[in-house]
């Protein structure tokens, strides 16, 4: 939801574009699975009424979409919905891809015909570089639309958080299926730990029984959240940490964790991998880190150094302003869409 609605202002603007928002299934039955019981046996009768309402909700989209020039899947893991909407003679499918939701985790949750969907689709959308060259092996029509971080929001409430001075806050956002990646750093921030007194580690969206065994480490977890809460604990940080393995589901996530940091204003350190590395400029907007000895340098450098740590935070914000507003990324999404009706439109001529 979150990707299908960021752009929903500048959609609402656009002269040219006119969109509908649906769910495979209805907010009502999400809520419901949310608070079922998880065991077997009791959940059976909810995992029933799910289906039934996604069949439902499946069969509504493709009547919708025979009076639509385009239709975008955001994540929606049904190859038969796919295969439904791919036959419809005057509307184009494009498939958008977050993740490497080839992988073996992914196609155990839904994804097993992933590659048949990506080869099927009139275009592909990807978030980053990494992923859209996986993607271009299937399709020949792919384009890199990243995720805006929302600088806009920040600024709304940015003056409205203060940080605490005498404490330097180092923060992890993320969710509790990806809290593991915090194990690449357990060791670098025992040993800063150790050494500074003065600083706190806010875990914004980890499961607590998935975090290490700390010992040194000081820290609170925030277990779930909204965006505003997010955007005021982003704001409430001093230093982002993206900390990642070097394994392939790393390299093709993207780096809008390292520009939520960077719209807080908070002196990011990400992992020396994937595009972190273009995305960073290493020592003026933020700081990458590979080793175990260079996340240790860097942390210590900016909890020991507040103006060089906010020289860093105010050129990641500039980048993400003159780069990744929520309209800049619109216009990359807008003129990629714009651009399949429009070869579809000659097609059909």
């Amino acid at each position: 939801m979150v990707r299908g609605l960021q752009f929903r202002e500048c959609v609402e603007k656009d002269p040219d574009i006119d969109a509908r928002f649906i769910g495979r299934t209805s907010e009502r039955m999400n809520q419901v699975m949310q608070r079922w019981p998880w065991r077997p046996s009791l959940r059976r009768p909810a995992l029933a009424a799910e289906a039934a309402v996604s069949q439902r909700r499946e069969s509504q989209i493709v009547q919708l979409a025979r009076d639509c020039d385009l239709v975008v899947m955001m994540t929606v893991p049904s190859w038969s919905l796919h295969q439904r909407l791919a036959k419809l003679p005057d509307t184009r499918l494009v498939t958008d891809l977050i993740d490497a939701l080839w992988l073996p985790s992914f196609q155990k949750q839904g994804w097993e015909h992933v590659h048949e969907m990506l080869a099927t689709s009139d275009a592909v959308i990807c978030e980053n570089e990494f992923t859209a060259r996986y993607t271009r092996d299937l399709n020949d029509t792919v384009f890199v639309v990243p995720d805006a971080p929302q600088i806009e929001a920040f600024d709304r409430v940015r003056h409205s958080i203060q940080r605490d001075p005498t404490v330097c806050r180092i923060g992890w956002i993320g969710g509790k299926y990806t809290a593991d990646a915090l194990y690449r750093i357990f060791e670098p921030l025992e040993t800063v730990f150790q050494s500074h007194d003065q600083i706190h580690l806010r875990l914004v969206g980890a499961d607590p029984d998935r975090l290490p065994r700390f010992e040194n480490v000081r820290y609170s977890v925030v277990p779930s959240y909204d965006q505003q809460r997010m955007i005021q604990e982003a704001l409430a940080m001093d230093i982002g940490v993206f900390p990642m393995f070097d394994v392939a589901e790393s390299l093709y996530r993207g780096t809008l964790k390292s520009r939520v940091y960077m719209s807080a204003e908070a002196a990011v350190i990400g992992q020396r991998l994937g595009e972190n590395c273009s995305l960073i400029d290493d020592g003026v907007t933020g700081l990458l880190a590979g080793s175990d000895q260079e996340w240790i340098d860097s942390l210590q450098r900016l909890i020991g150094d507040s103006v060089f740590r906010k020289r860093l935070a105010s050129a990641g914000r500039q980048q993400m302003t003159a780069s990744f507003s929520r309209q800049a990324c619109y216009e990359q999404l807008r003129q990629s869409l714009l651009s399949v009706m429009n070869e579809g439109s000659s097609d059909r001529n």
